[in-house]
């Protein structure tokens, strides 16, 4: 075979994936290190360090960073190049870009264009593009819920599917049909295991996963030949279901954060418009397909609102089916009424672009080099620090609250004054090592919990707005008495720093 043949036999729709993946990847890669690090991303990436260093995500501190090791270790990978904001960010890419093919191969299972409608949204969706541009570990975990999903789901052909093959095989002879089942079992295996995976993927990514266990083990059940299978998603279910519950809280707070969720979701309300009757138009093409993807779905987001704290990156998984049936509804659009809807699909997709609004927009068509706009996930920028104080920092004492944006950045703090993270609980941040000393769980450094554990001078106070919002009482005396007479060296919104 020519080159000349192999091209034409290449189906447009691959050719129009191909461009998409690759303005996918423009866009997430565009000024990738500039953005400085929201706070957890500094977290991962001192983990993966940690890695690097030692082989096991175990901080200074001895405190073992158990939570996705799969990202972490791929971070550490990428991160033997260059220990940099870009490369730290990198997995993150790859996995965005594996969820567009994911919404692609989605796509097609409902209609003939749903493919690649929902892989051209899904890679201009602002969300996707900037939780695809962080070092940290929601876009995959985006990915191996739906994905398990998928697998579970085609672990299973539609009976009619089957009853077509059956009666194709028939017509030559029964060995042919034999040998055309065991075909069919061998790969309903395969995607049971491809399943199994990302289910476990992404259950050591973010225990919201749990949600997942009740549908596979009735799937595996009721749908799969190899029922002791089962046991593999009821294990975790059964050792971290109870504790998962801990961590929610009454319905009051439900209903508080999921008004807060809401005013994030407002100005993409107009992706509701399309995404009900998607989802209904898709019920009734795909009934087994899209009640496997809505439930979990629905019912994480339900648990979502209920969790002790609020943040957007809870829910941004969601992001994965509201912009998969938006797009399918416009598919069936356009299977239906034809090239007039060709019109609207532009519409939908440059109008609420960062082309005509540049700071509300919800797809991004013009690349952006900022940090996504969400109080739930605060920065420091470091980087706006003059050159020659960072140089005498580096040098000098520093008595600090978080620590792993001021280690990455700067240097390790010798001393942290305790704060709360989540507003939890007053002290989130200390940690007893194994000497039996409280220690600052990321930096390992001495934690200041009286205004006698204050150091000698000189030494230099690094109060980041986010850490000095959410003091006690006694951690603000800690506070005021560790800068009393002391000098405002560097003053910006987000940090003040202290020469003392």
């Amino acid at each position: 075979m020519n080159k000349t043949s192999f091209i034409k036999k290449i189906k447009p729709e691959y050719i129009l994936l191909t461009i998409i993946l690759i303005f996918a990847l423009f866009l997430r890669l565009y000024a990738l290190g500039t953005p400085v690090f929201w706070i957890d991303e500094a977290s991962s990436s001192i983990a993966a360090k940690n890695i690097i260093e030692k082989g096991i995500p175990v901080l200074d501190s001895g405190w073992l960073y158990s939570r996705s090791y799969l990202f972490h270790y791929t971070q550490a990978f990428f991160m033997l190049f260059k220990q940099n904001e870009f490369f730290a960010r990198f997995p993150s890419v790859i996995f965005g870009l594996l969820t567009i093919l994911l919404a692609f191969k989605i796509g097609k299972e409902y209609s003939k264009t749903g493919g690649i409608i929902s892989a051209l949204f899904m890679s201009v969706f602002y969300l996707e593009v900037f939780f695809s541009r962080q070092a940290r570990f929601y876009q995959l975990f985006q990915l191996a819920f739906f994905a398990s999903l998928y697998f579970l789901y085609k672990s299973r052909p539609d009976s009619d599917q089957n009853n077509k093959k059956n009666k194709k095989t028939n017509k030559k002879n029964k060995q042919n049909n034999k040998e055309a089942n065991k075909q069919t079992y061998k790969q309903n295996n395969f995607y049971l295991y491809l399943a199994l995976i990302c289910f476990f993927i992404a259950y050591d990514t973010q225990i919201q996963a749990l949600v997942l266990a009740p549908f596979f083990i009735i799937h595996i059940l009721y749908y799969n030949k190899q029922k002791w299978l089962a046991i593999l998603p009821a294990i975790p279910l059964l050792s971290r279901f109870i504790p998962a519950i801990n961590l929610s809280t009454g319905s009051a707070n439900a209903i508080n954060y999921a008004s807060d969720y809401y005013s994030f979701a407002y100005k993409m309300r107009y992706l509701l418009i399309l995404f009900i009757p998607g989802v209904i138009w898709s019920y009734v093409k795909k009934k087994r397909l899209t009640l496997m993807l809505i439930l979990p779905s629905i019912i994480t987001l339900i648990g979502v609102f209920t969790l002790k704290s609020f943040a957007l990156r809870y829910s941004y998984f969601f992001v994965f089916p509201l912009v998969l049936y938006s797009s399918l509804c416009l598919s069936y659009l356009y299977e239906r009424f034809g090239k007039i809807i060709i019109i609207a699909i532009i519409a939908v997709l440059l109008f609420p672009s960062n082309l005509f609004f540049p700071f509300s927009y919800v797809n991004i068509i013009k690349p952006v080099s900022s940090n996504l706009g969400d109080y739930s996930a605060p920065f420091t920028n470091y980087k706006a620090i003059p050159e020659d104080l960072v140089l005498k920092m580096k040098n000098s004492t520093i008595i600090g609250f978080f620590s792993s944006d001021l280690e990455w950045y700067i240097k390790k703090p010798n001393f942290v004054i305790p704060f709360t993270m989540t507003g939890v609980n007053p002290d989130e941040v200390s940690y007893v090592n194994s000497s039996n000393v409280t220690v600052d769980r990321y930096s390992g450094a001495l934690i200041l919990n009286e205004t006698s554990d204050i150091p000698n001078r000189p030494y230099y106070v690094n109060s980041d707005s986010f850490s000095i919002s959410r003091l006690t009482d006694h951690q603000q005396i800690i506070f005021n008495t560790s800068i009393s007479n002391c000098d405002a060296v560097y003053v910006a919104r987000d940090l003040m720093i202290w020469e003392c």
